[in-house]
């Protein structure tokens, strides 16, 4: 993914009690799902497992397929429209289903890796980048 671009967003996201977690996202990717998720924000939801190869949240966001795919990195972060999910891919993962790609988790994967089923996610804001390593 580009180092800038004028269609990086930053998404931060809070796990209760615990910490915060930053995502580099792109328009270009997928931008009627991004716009979507931009306009339920903040929202949020207990956390999921798809067998520990990504943690997922429900979230108010119905939306289609857009530029799909199924195989995901570790730390790609995606949306599944079949279920209204936002995803965070823990390891390298290639889905039963296709999902929209949406960025990738810049800080807090650790975090993501240490979840807890139940564990409370907040999609906090999405913003313009600014400088994110």
């Amino acid at each position: 993914m580009s180092a800038e671009s004028l269609s990086e967003l930053i998404l931060t996201a809070s796990v209760y009690g615990k910490g915060q977690i930053k995502a580099k996202v792109f328009k270009h990717l997928a931008p009627v799902t991004l716009s979507k998720i931009l306009r339920a924000v903040p929202f949020g939801g207990n956390a999921n497992f798809f067998e520990r190869n990504f943690a997922y949240i429900l979230t108010p966001v119905v939306t289609g397929e857009e530029k799909p795919r199924k195989e995901f990195k570790e730390a790609s972060l995606a949306f599944m429209p079949s279920g209204s999910m936002l995803c965070f891919f823990l390891q390298n993962t290639r889905s039963y289903k296709p999902m929209n790609l949406l960025g990738e988790i810049r800080e807090g994967f650790d975090l993501l890796r240490n979840l807890k089923r139940g564990d409370s996610i907040r999609i906090e804001s999405i913003v313009q980048a600014q400088t994110l390593p």
